[in-house]
């Protein structure tokens, strides 16, 4: 693999997908995407004439095994993640596959699994993690600015007349959960870790997907976090951590911000970090680095934090009773 070009493999051509291809862009001749699969050729066609892709499939499978690719970007609907990131870590591949990774921990731990068997990058892509905003945030709170963090809140609600269908499918992974939930748990894991204890609430839909998720988190150390997530309304969409000494807030959509506020005795400031592209360049330059390295893991995008927030989402569903298909089948391979 040559140092100074890592070749990309698109799989899925939806919205995150462009959003993501676009973004790679910015990283120059760095990166380069050199193939895309979808489940129909006329989609990797349209999206490959768009981005000036050499290789378009009509099956993932086929992308992995004529190796165009040093890395495999997966932006499929959340159940097909698995079977795609396991077949491409066998095939020695790295994988940066769209969050949640899997539906469950124990497929996570899998993957986890098969990437150390096979000496190959996988990363799940929380681009929030990789935020120069979020990075210079926990930078702070790291510093003691506030004192010992003592609560957590975070929130993304939203509502849409028209969801898309998949957010409202249990087949798909549907749900305010796995969309929207995992950016305050994962907001709440980076600032005070792994809670001792977690109660959950949800309303359900008549087709048993989550609409609406209230949690709790304790810690022992003291320290309380509150955690909401939804498809029926507006909300406030920010994150905080408080301590004795004051606290720090991000912004609405606070899982990609334009900046936080810091707030002391000394008052209330604004702290701006510059930032460009639409943000998911920060994931993909974390994963090059590490590649290039021989890196297994990034750092910004560690394997521990991953499968614990998923375990943290299969105690969630299971408080509130929603389940998905496959949650008891056995994972071999």
């Amino acid at each position: 693999m040559g140092i100074d070009r890592v070749r990309w493999g698109i799989v899925a051509t939806g919205n995150i997908s462009t959003s993501f291809t676009k973004d790679l862009a910015v990283l120059g001749g760095e990166a380069v995407v050199t193939a895309v699969a979808s489940r129909s050729m006329d989609s990797a066609t349209r999206f490959a004439d768009e981005f000036g892709i050499e290789h378009r499939y009509d099956d993932y499978r086929r992308l992995i095994d004529d190796g165009h690719v040093d890395v495999l970007y997966i932006g499929t609907p959340h159940p097909q993640h698995y079977a795609i990131a396991r077949a491409a870590l066998q095939a020695k591949i790295a994988v940066l596959c769209e969050k949640p990774v899997t539906l469950t921990a124990r497929q996570a731990r899998d993957l986890v699994a098969v990437a150390a068997e096979n000496g190959t990058l996988f990363a799940e892509a929380m681009w929030m993690r990789t935020n120069p905003v979020v990075q210079a945030f926990f930078a702070d709170l790291a510093k003691g600015t506030i004192g010992e963090p003592m609560e957590a809140l975070a929130d993304f609600g939203f509502h849409k007349p028209q969801l898309p269908a998949r957010l409202l499918d249990p087949a798909l992974g549907g749900g305010a959960l796995m969309d929207g939930g995992i950016y305050p748990m994962t907001f709440v894991h980076m600032a005070l870790g792994q809670p001792a204890e977690v109660k959950a609430v949800g309303s359900l839909s008549s087709d048993g997907v989550d609409l609406n998720v209230a949690m709790a988190w304790r810690y022992d150390s003291g320290a309380v976090a509150a955690l909401t997530c939804g498809l029926r309304s507006q909300n406030p969409w920010t994150a905080s951590v408080s301590g004795q000494d004051g606290s720090l807030l991000l912004p609405s959509r606070f899982h990609n911000p334009p900046y936080y506020v810091r707030s002391t005795a000394a008052g209330e400031e604004r702290v701006d970090v510059p930032t460009h592209g639409l943000g998911y360049h920060y994931e993909a330059a974390e994963v090059m680095r590490a590649l290039r390295a021989g890196q297994i893991e990034c750092p910004a995008l560690p394997h521990a934090a991953t499968i614990e927030i998923l375990e943290l989402l299969d105690e969630t569903r299971r408080q509130i009773g929603v389940s998905y298909p496959g949650d008891d089948e056995y994972l071999g391979g």
